[in-house]
């Protein structure tokens, strides 16, 4: 299996979390209605999962090609992979040399 490179990881991680977000928030606003209460309790537990799963992958693969040291700063992940590594200050550029 090909490792998975800091601009894709930061692409998934990215639409993880915002698709977790929407699916948590619109099934709370629905549980909250009283409609199907069990049915949208699952699915904001599911939504909560799937940016818990973001973050994750975020931490995990969203380094340095270089060094590996982490291309965020804290706890906070970046919505963009910087031109440069903060740590070794090697340029990283995607796949393709685009």
């Amino acid at each position: 299996m090909k490792k998975l490179g800091c601009f894709q990881a930061c692409r998934y991680s990215n639409r993880m979390v915002i698709a977790g977000t929407a699916v948590a928030v619109v099934s709370i606003l629905l549980w909250g209605e009283g409609i199907l209460p069990v049915l949208f309790g699952v699915l904001a537990a599911a939504g909560v999962a799937i940016i818990v799963a973001g973050c994750v992958i975020g931490n995990r693969f969203i380094v340095c090609p270089h060094c590996g040291g982490p291309l965020y700063d804290g706890p906070r992940l970046p919505t963009h992979i910087p031109q440069y590594c903060p740590n070794c200050g090697t340029k990283i550029e995607p796949p393709g040399g685009g």
